[in-house]
């Protein structure tokens, strides 16, 4: 049954939009920063105090160590606060949206296991799986956030009567095309996982040559090197799998655009993450190019999100009419008519 006016939806407003900005960028640096903090060996750089460091609210800032925990701490702290009030707002203003409940509560869990994953990785020693799935689990509270805030922008597009991605869900795709894609999502976040615990293992520069392991084609699968080995084989799966996504999405072309530039993403993302893995390897596991691989990772899984959000059936709010957004001019000349109508 079609909605009347009365039933449509406001779109999101310019300062709902820059907040969403400002939430999904810090997520971005949250996870950044977290990844900093491992690589370094800096998340005791606090001690084992929290949530204060070294006893301190303000901490003595004698080595690099404590300069980058505390930094963590306050920009996680920071920006979850800012990420929590954007996604409270958007169910508070957007929950006939299935899409915003989802992506909501998916963020909001995730930065409430992350925070939680994160003080006992201070409190307590950790055994290496924890200690991966806290970086996981933060690439998932990122995902969250930024799914959501690119939700609202294609809000604002519909409302303008532009092209956007959420007019496109409502093109049909086939079976194989949605699972096909949550499947090679699957595949990659376990990749993500994998090579986390590949790096806490301290097994990153057990191959330290490149395309070879150690002059090898096949070194095995023990010990540390067959864990390096086994990572950059998952490496090479998510590359087949993303050159099959791109020929598959071709057949989707004229109906869905937003597939096919995903797809093509997708794939130079990855062909990025190879090609600044190996200069992980060839740097002997240098910090610079860690965090160019790791922001690459995050380019990569953003990405591959977006596609997984295009591809899923969207609830039945989701085809409720939004409500053009109205130019300044359009306002004024409204006030005026109505300014007019009262005094006659």
């Amino acid at each position: 049954m079609a909605l009347n006016a009365k039933q449509s939806i406001n779109p999101p407003s310019l300062v709902f939009k820059v907040f969403a900005v400002v939430a999904a960028v810090g997520m971005l640096i949250i996870n950044l920063v977290g990844f900093l903090d491992a690589q370094t060996d800096s998340a005791l750089g606090c001690g084992s105090d929290w949530p204060l460091c070294n006893g301190k609210l303000i901490p003595s800032f004698t080595n690099e160590h404590v300069i980058i925990e505390f930094a963590h701490r306050a920009l996680v702290g920071g920006f979850a606060i800012i990420a929590g009030i954007f996604l409270i707002w958007a169910l508070i203003a957007y929950r006939q949206f299935l899409e915003v409940k989802v992506l909501a509560w998916l963020g909001i869990a995730f930065i409430l296991i992350q925070s939680g994953l994160g003080a006992l990785a201070v409190l307590f020693v950790n055994p290496v799986s924890v200690l991966a799935l806290h970086l996981g689990f933060g690439m998932l509270a990122m995902i969250g956030v930024v799914l959501l805030a690119i939700f609202m922008f294609q809000m604002g597009a519909n409302a303008k009567g532009d092209s956007s991605g959420l007019s496109m869900r409502n093109e049909p795709i086939g079976s194989q095309t949605r699972y096909g894609i949550l499947a090679v999502w699957l595949y990659t976040y376990i990749a993500i996982y994998f090579g986390s615990y590949v790096a806490f293992r301290g097994a990153g520069v057990a191959c330290p040559t490149w395309p070879l392991c150690n002059g090898k084609v096949f070194p095995g699968f023990s010990g540390l090197i067959g864990l390096d080995f086994i990572h950059r084989l998952v490496a090479v799966g998510l590359a087949i799998l993303a050159v099959w996504l791109v020929i598959h999405l071709r057949k989707v072309s004229r109906s869905r655009p937003d597939l096919v530039r995903g797809g093509v993403w997708f794939l130079i993302t990855v062909l990025l993450q190879i090609a600044t893995g190996a200069n992980v390897a060839l740097s002997h596991l240098a910090t610079g190019p860690y965090m160019l691989h790791i922001a690459s990772l995050m380019l990569l899984f953003t990405v591959l999100s977006y596609l997984g959000l295009q591809v899923m059936p969207g609830g039945q709010a989701s085809r409720q009419p939004i409500r053009p957004e109205r130019t300044a001019a359009a306002r004024i000349s409204n006030r005026h008519g109505r300014g007019v109508t009262e005094h006659s």
